[in-house]
């Protein structure tokens, strides 16, 4: 059922969100505010089976809300703009830069769950213990809806690019 479900929401959300998402980021589409990634290290054992460390190379990302829950808590944010990181393998000190430059549509539910829409570049940090969608430190490249479960599950129901693990490529 939550396989049928998590569809539902995922075409949905692609759907709906795909044009206007575009059409936002253009002439006419404000909000916009300045954002940052800050540097990183992901425990061994989070994500990969090995320390890993974040370094921003270059970051000019902006955010802006575009809807509001009663209280003021964000409903719809989207996010992008240039960010590229070289991320280390603090163990074998084997390092790669790459380029997370993207857009992320993310719409939080009043439930706790959280859609993200990835357009472009972006990393995708998923804990080694998730069981929706295997561990691993990700760059995709091209469209994809992440959802996140209020019990912390992360699901990739719709994957319409590539994905490096940078788990294994820093092995």
């Amino acid at each position: 059922m939550r396989v049928v479900k998590t569809l539902a929401i995922a075409a949905a959300i692609v759907a709906v969100t795909a044009t206007p998402a575009a059409a936002a980021s253009g002439p006419g589409g404000g909000g916009w505010e300045p954002s940052s990634t800050p540097p990183f290290v992901l425990a061994a054992g989070a994500v990969c089976s090995f320390e890993v460390k974040g370094d921003i190379v270059r970051d000019r990302e902006r955010m802006r809300t575009l809807a509001t829950y009663p209280d003021g808590t964000p409903k719809v944010q989207d996010f992008e703009g240039v960010l590229v990181i070289r991320y280390t393998n603090t163990g074998n000190h084997k390092s790669v830069v790459r380029d997370a430059t993207g857009s992320i549509r993310l719409i939080s539910l009043e439930d706790g769950t959280r859609i993200q829409q990835l357009h472009g570049h972006n990393a995708l940090p998923v804990k080694a213990s998730n069981t929706g969608f295997p561990g691993g430190d990700y760059i995709t490249h091209g469209d994809f809806v992440v959802i996140d479960h209020p019990d912390h599950v992360r699901e990739v129901p719709v994957q319409l690019g590539t994905m490096e693990n940078l788990c294994v490529t820093l092995a």
